[in-house]
């Protein structure tokens, strides 16, 4: 679950699935995503885009929408070929008419909000990036050598709970049952043995921010909802939310069950719109609009609201992978090529949030199937930026 699957399929990230065209209903808007970006008037793109590109766009999207998604939000904005920003397909298998800012699960886009709140308190002087883990969370295998750096790089080498096979066949059961941050930690404790060494390798695992979620929590001195609450409000991203309960906001996009590369398995695709928050915790729990998630690309890639050399920090990069498109995490950000955001899946949703700095470009694009592994909606990023960016993507020398 959570899996940021960009670290697993990036070397297909330019290659679209070879499918039929449906018969999309689109809607979209014109209005550069901004707070108050909302999605009630139909509309085309502003100017700067050909219609050569947009109708490639189209095309793409229009393909995208099989093996379960129903329905896709796509987001550009850039000074130099204007903003799109667009809805295809439906918000669900009723055939829903899909709104630009319908709500959605974001999965592991929180992780970069979890990493902003913690570098906001290091800022602060509440946090230290050297502070071992048992400074804010006792019993955590190797918790006197794993610092809050570690943590939040992808380096701590330590278990990502969502591959414990019994953990994950519970919850594949019941999206929606109870679930702390108590139940996440016995299975944190209970593979002390496979723990390795912290800051030896880069390896993405969702445990590491569930553990930052309670660093948050100890020194704030606030639930972790609560001080990212703060944090979102400060953005000024209105349709962003650490939700309570299993609902969406409305407008909403409803999930479903899938890799978006399998046909319907016998009684077609699960609905998993409702899902408990708390599984996921600070590594995946947030829920937003592709409207907000274009405004806070540029926030995040840029530093916003952090001191200078924090903002630097959070940009050191280590390789995820050593083939293939360059791919490198930093402190709770992924660079992908010359891209900065981060990419999510969980059930039900998968999405792209990347900001190109040379170009000062965003692209996003949400999808509404997923199985918390696969990210269907990387395909379609890929092809937009293929479209509109196509150097933007290096592979490594």
């Amino acid at each position: 679950m959570l899996r940021c699957k960009v670290l697993i399929a990036v070397a297909g990230l330019l290659t679209l699935a070879a499918c039929a065209p449906t018969g999309p209903t689109t809607s979209a808007q014109s209005a550069a995503p901004s707070a108050s970006a909302t999605a009630t008037a139909t509309a085309t793109a502003t100017a700067g885009f050909t219609a050569d590109q947009l109708a490639r766009i189209d095309d793409a999207a229009a393909k995208s929408l099989v093996n379960g998604m129903t329905g896709a939000v796509v987001s550009v904005v850039d000074p130099a070929h204007g903003t799109l920003l667009k809805a295809y397909g439906s918000a669900d298998t009723a055939g829903t008419p899909l709104r630009p800012d319908a709500h959605y699960r974001i999965a592991s886009v929180t992780k970069t909000f979890t990493a902003y709140a913690v570098l906001r308190l290091v800022d602060e002087g509440k946090v230290a990036l050297t502070d071992p883990v048992s400074r804010y969370v006792a019993d955590i295998p190797n918790g006197d050598t794993i610092t809050v750096r570690d943590l939040l790089a992808m380096r701590s080498g330590g278990y990502d709970f969502t591959d414990d096979k019994a953990f994950f066949a519970r919850y594949l059961a019941e999206p929606t049952m109870p679930w702390t941050d108590d139940d996440t930690l016995a299975i944190i404790r209970a593979h002390a043995a496979e723990f390795t060494p912290p800051n030896q390798q880069t390896k993405y695992d969702n445990s590491n921010y569930v553990l930052l979620g309670l660093v948050i929590a100890r020194a704030s001195g606030q639930p972790t909802p609560q001080y990212l609450a703060g944090l979102i409000r400060e953005l000024d991203l209105p349709a962003t939310s650490y939700p309570s309960d299993d609902a969406l906001p409305e407008p909403a996009l409803h999930g479903y069950l899938g890799d978006g590369a399998s046909p319907a398995p016998p009684g077609g695709y699960r609905d998993v719109t409702a899902s408990n928050p708390a599984v996921a915790g600070a590594a995946g729990a947030m829920v937003s609009t592709v409207p907000d998630m274009a405004r806070y690309a540029a926030l995040l890639a840029t530093g916003t609201g952090l001191a200078p050399a924090t903002a630097a920090q959070r940009q050191s990069w280590t390789p995820l992978t050593n083939s293939g498109i360059r791919l490198q995490y930093g402190l709770g950000v992924t660079q992908l090529g010359d891209w900065v955001g981060h990419d999510g899946s969980i059930f039900g949703y998968s999405d792209m949030v990347f900001y190109l700095p040379s170009q000062q470009a965003t692209v996003v694009v949400a999808s509404n199937v997923a199985d918390a592994q696969a990210v269907p909606s990387q395909a379609l990023w890929g092809e937009i930026v293929k479209i509109l960016y196509p150097d933007s993507l290096p592979s490594w020398p």
